[in-house]
Formats: C-alpha cells, structure tokens, sequence
C-alpha cells in the first residue's frame, strides 16, 4: 500500500500553518515599520515646530532699534513707548552727583530729566545718527576727551553683549528699595545686546521677552562727569 496521499494530507496541514506563521510575522514587522516611521515624523513635526518658534537674534534687534531710533529721533511718543515692556517697564539711569541716580519709568511723557527738568525726547539732540555697527564697545579713556574728543578709541554706534550691564551691580549703589532691587534683578536676565553711542556716551539695553524686543534700561551718565 503506498504512504504517498496520507503523507500528502500530512503536509497540508503543516504548510497552512507556517504559512500563518509567515503572514503574522509580515504583519508584526509592518506594525514595527509603521510606529517607527509615525515616531519619525511626530519627531520632525515637534523639530519644525520648535524651529518656528520665535526667539532672539541680531538681525531681529537691530531691525527693532532702527525703530525706536527713529521713534525717539520724531519724537513720535505713541511708538517709542512701544518699546516699553507694558508690565516691567523702564529703569534711566543719571549721575547728578557721586552716587547714581535711576528712576523707574512707565510713561515716557511724564519723565523728566534731572538736568534743568528736560523732556526724555530732549536726548534726541545729543544724538547724531546712529549706524550700528555689531562689535564690543571701544575702549575710554578720561584723559582722552579734551579738545572735543568724545574720549572713545572710536567713534560710532556700537551694539555689543550686554554682560557688561548685568555684572555692575550699578543699582546697589542707586538708594533702591528692597523691592525696587527685585524688580531690576528680574529685568536683567532678560537682557540681550547694549548700545553705545559714543558721541553722547549714553547707552540702551535690549532685552527679548514674549517674542518682542524692549528697552529696559537707559544710561544717561557722561564718563567722568562726576
């Protein structure tokens, strides 16, 4: 009698199951392939996200600057005190005498300068025009300012880190209130880029906060004035 049939029937059982075998580990490792690649594109989609949020950068700023200039230089109040950070607001900083003098301000309008009780806009006639230039800040030197100099190794409009600003400590020296210190140290981490013009010596400090730039200081001492 011949086994070939039975051994036939025996085959097709054990071909239907490594065929099922076959097709569940196909589909398993089409599952594997489609999370990977939704992980993918969830991870590309996150990475175009966050490189389309908005953050701070120089071109950014000195676009924001030539507006405030020439704000302050038509003496236009409406859009210079939109440079103004609406909830921290402003910090001027003069030298009357030995010691510092700074002034929290909120409206530029009401402000008025400790010398002869000027407007803050008055400043617009002690600055000539101002193309920035993106470098550290030239070196000072007192002696240097006779005969007209402005005692600057060079002249110009300078944007420059404002690390300089932030590591004074100017406003311990200010007969600031205990709160008034805290509402500086908030203000300066924030700082960005610190203009210098050295016609006037008079500095603006920029910071970057909820997507838009703000002045929240400006330097009004005259070096060696004191």
């Amino acid at each position: 009698m011949s086994l070939r049939p039975h051994y036939i029937l025996l085959c097709l059982p054990l071909a239907w199951l490594l065929s099922c075998n076959s097709r569940e580990a196909s589909s398993k490792g089409a599952g594997a392939l489609l999370t990977t690649a939704d992980s993918l594109e969830a991870l590309q989609e996150e990475h175009q996200l966050k490189s389309n949020t908005p953050g701070p950068d120089t071109m950014s700023f000195v676009t924001a600057f030539s507006h405030f200039y020439d704000a302050l230089q038509a003496s236009d109040t409406l859009k210079l005190q939109q440079h103004l950070d609406p909830e921290k607001g402003l910090w001027i900083i003069e030298q009357p005498g030995a010691m510092p003098k700074m002034t929290y301000v909120q409206d530029l309008t009401r402000f008025r300068r400790d010398f002869q009780q000027r407007s803050f806009f008055s400043i617009k006639n002690e600055l000539t025009t101002c193309e920035l230039e993106l470098e550290p800040f030239p070196a000072f030197d007192c002696g240097a300012m006779d005969q007209g100099s402005s005692g600057y190794a060079k002249d110009g409009c300078f944007a420059s880190d404002a690390s300089a600003l932030r590591q004074s400590g100017i406003w311990d020296h200010a007969s600031l209130s205990e709160a008034e210190l805290r509402q500086v140290q908030a203000m300066l981490p924030l700082l960005q880029h610190s203009v210098l013009h050295t016609a006037s010596s008079y500095r603006f400090h920029f910071g970057f906060d909820k997507g838009r730039w703000y002045v929240y200081f400006i330097d009004l001492r005259i070096p060696c004035s004191a």
